[in-house]
């Protein structure tokens, strides 16, 4: 009888723990024990550490809400991409919509040494799928990039494994033309972030979408 009673206590634990582990406060597909941002604004796209990243915030000078009023931009700032990716997709010249949906288009970003996309990082590829949808002529290179952290050649293969671990999702799960996608990795050649810190190595782990009309 103890040692059903111990085996019950030990399974309610895990169960206690794992439940725990994957509390997510603000509904954006980082667990809380990951997030280093948890209160992030809902349908926001974030980083795979749950943070937006502030590169890539949209800036409305227009917007009355004064309570997303950023001081230090003297703009609203806010991270609605999905909407600003529709007003590019209506855009009838082609040369204007690819513009408009580079300008906007967040990266994919990833864990450390790691080529996985995480479930955060679908909705920049569903976007694009909405995109490619509207302008079914256009072509994209994808560009693999990683942080300073490791030999070259090791950081050559994770770059372009990271590019064509996307484009094998865009290929099998969103129904795109393989021959309508390039991929290249740069390796750790082209930061966009300070690598001797942890928010710029995370910035700095990512794939691009270079998007352009053939």
């Amino acid at each position: 009888m103890a040692i059903i009673r111990t085996l019950t206590l030990i399974l309610m634990g895990c169960f206690i723990f794992t439940a725990h582990a994957w509390v997510d406060t603000d509904f954006d597909g980082v667990p809380d024990k990951k997030d280093a941002c948890n209160d992030t604004p809902a349908n926001s796209v974030v980083m795979v550490n749950g943070c937006i990243d502030t590169e890539l915030l949209i800036v409305d000078e227009d917007a009355e809400d004064d309570s997303a009023f950023d001081a230090e931009l003297g703009a609203t700032v806010t991270n609605n991409a999905a909407l600003i990716a529709e007003q590019c997709r209506q855009q009838r010249d082609l040369s204007v919509a690819v513009d408009c949906f580079g300008s906007i288009l967040q990266p994919v970003y990833f864990d450390f040494d790691k080529s996985k996309v995480l479930l955060t990082q679908r909705p920049t590829l569903v976007r694009v799928q909405q995109y490619i949808e509207q302008h079914p002529e256009v072509v994209i290179r994808l560009e693999g990039h990683t942080d300073s952290i490791g030999s070259d050649a090791v950081n050559q293969a994770l770059s372009l494994k990271r590019a064509a671990t996307i484009k094998n999702l865009l290929v099998n799960e969103y129904q795109f033309q393989p021959t309508s996608i390039g991929i290249v990795g740069m390796s750790n050649k082209n930061p966009v972030a300070d690598n001797a810190t942890v928010e710029g190595r995370q910035r700095n782990r990512r794939v691009e979408f270079i998007i352009s009309a053939e």
